[in-house]
C-alpha cells in the first residue's frame, strides 16, 4: 500500500512541475515550417472560441529565418496565426492549411535573406472555430 501511495505522490509531483512550467520588416519568405532553426519554444496553452492569445519571440542574434510551430492536432476546431515583427507590422495571417496540410498545425518558416529583424516577434493565435476548450503548443 505505501509503494502506491509513494508511486501517486511522485506522479502528482511530476504533473505540478510540467504544468508550473506554463504561462504565459520586409520578409523574402513564409513558407511550410522545417523542425530544425531557431523557433518559438514549445509550451502547452488552452484556447476557446473567440479567444485571443499573444506569444513573443526574442531574436537576439543575426539569423536569416525562425520557426513557428503551431500544434494543436484536432482538425476539427480551426486556429488561427498572426505574426508581426518587432515593429508590430502584421508579417501574415495563417490558418491550418496554410503549410499545404489540414492537420491541426501550422509550422511556418519567417525568412528573409539579409536578416531577420532583431527584437521581440509577436505570435497571435485566434480561437477561429473551436467547440469547447482547445490544448495547443506553439
Amino acid at each position: 500500500m505505501k509503494r502506491i501511495a509513494i508511486a501517486f505522490l511522485v506522479f502528482l509531483l511530476c504533473v505540478s512541475v510540467a504544468s508550473a512550467s506554463s504561462s504565459e520588416t520586409a520578409i523574402d519568405a513564409v513558407s511550410s515550417g522545417s523542425d530544425s532553426g531557431i523557433g518559438i519554444l514549445s509550451v502547452s496553452y488552452t484556447i476557446t472560441q473567440g479567444q485571443t492569445n499573444w506569444h513573443y519571440k526574442p531574436i537576439t542574434s543575426s539569423v536569416q529565418s525562425f520557426n513557428v510551430d503551431l500544434n494543436w492536432g484536432d482538425k476539427t476546431d480551426s486556429l488561427k496565426l498572426y505574426i508581426y515583427d518587432p515593429s508590430y507590422n502584421l508579417i501574415g495571417y495563417y490558418y491550418d492549411s496554410a503549410d499545404g496540410k489540414r492537420d491541426g498545425r501550422i509550422n511556418i518558416d519567417v525568412v528573409d535573406n539579409s536578416g531577420i529583424e532583431q527584437g521581440t516577434w509577436t505570435c497571435r493565435v485566434y480561437g477561429y472555430s473551436v467547440s469547447g476548450t482547445e490544448d495547443y503548443s506553439i
